[in-house]
């Protein structure tokens, strides 16, 4: 506006022509290209400057068109790189997860072909050997006048026993004390085809504990499934410092709420009642029903609690 005034301000208008076409609205380039008309006709400038000054315009103009398509490049260049950042870590974290369920698999088919085994060695091999003890200290008994017959018996008796000490320790070693628990619950909430989620807070139990506990989920997830209008399924699995505590929790309205007759029934079915039977055989504390308050409000509760025992 300046140099429609003062022709000698059109040396700033390079400047004024950078930033207006750096700008969205491009309606506002009609400014310096008036101001240029207006110096043209101007009789104090010389030609030459006013050929450079348009030339430096129509540079100034260019080198804007140059600096927006630059910048748009680079965000469009920032875009992709955190999209591809977004994917490499999407990536990285299915992989992990394949890793882990891999070894959750691997450790889980390992447990299982070692109890196999150890149950193979107990029924089979530790049978024949206990038998064919029983049968030493039989022959001892048949020939205690004869001490040369009774001796061999004897010895015999004794490498049976040394054989049955070593078979126990054997099947003790292959069948672990200790079983994944938090592993199997979670393999056993994946192949219900429910949307669980787990919160696995204790990961070891003894086998009697860990089969107790593996029933209750598969049964309480397999009722859910068949008698449940489900949206939500909550599975918590913890460890203190006297006992395991299982419950899980759903949002829909069950099949037992609405059941009548016998009373087993009536408490939620013949299953519930199973497991309640197995879970005081522990010496456990087990419940089954609808939720008051806390929790899924309105939907359905399991809950198992299992004592630790003291050994000596």
């Amino acid at each position: 506006m300046l140099a429609l005034a003062v022709p000698e301000a059109l040396f700033a208008l390079p400047l004024a022509a950078y930033d207006l076409a750096c700008c969205p609205r491009r309606l506002l380039l009609a400014m310096p290209a008036a101001a240029l008309v207006a110096s043209w006709r101007a009789p104090g400038l010389p030609v030459a400057a006013k050929v450079l000054m348009t030339g430096f315009v129509a540079a100034a103009c260019l080198l804007a068109w140059r600096t927006g398509a630059t910048r748009a490049q680079r965000a469009a260049n920032l875009r992709e790189r955190d999209d591809l950042a977004a994917r490499s870590q999407a990536l990285e974290m299915q992989n992990r997860d394949l890793r882990d369920k891999r070894e959750l698999e691997v450790r889980l088919a390992v447990l299982e072909e070692r109890s196999r085994i150890a149950r193979e060695i107990h029924d089979n091999v530790g049978h024949l050997l206990t038998r064919a003890h029983l049968q030493a200290q039989a022959y001892q008994v048949v020939f205690a006048q004869d001490e040369r017959v009774r001796s061999a018996f004897e010895a015999v008796g004794e490498s049976l026993s040394e054989a049955l000490d070593t078979v126990r320790t054997s099947v003790h070693d292959l069948h672990d004390d200790h079983i994944d628990l938090a592993a199997q619950i979670e393999r056993i909430a994946a192949e219900s085809g429910l949307s669980v989620r787990c919160r696995l807070e204790a990961t070891v139990a003894p086998p009697q504990v860990a089969a107790c506990l593996r029933a209750v989920t598969r049964e309480a997830l397999s009722n859910v499934a068949r008698h449940a209008d489900v949206r939500d399924v909550a599975l918590t699995l913890a460890e203190h410092p006297g006992f395991w505590q299982l419950t899980i929790e759903n949002d829909g309205v069950s099949d037992a709420r609405r059941t009548a007759g016998s009373p087993a029934e009536a408490r939620g079915g013949m299953g519930l009642v199973s497991l309640e039977e197995r879970v005081q055989a522990l010496g456990g504390t087990f419940r089954a029903g609808p939720i008051g308050t806390g929790g899924l409000a309105g939907g359905w509760r399991v809950f198992a609690s299992i004592p630790k025992r003291q050994e000596a």
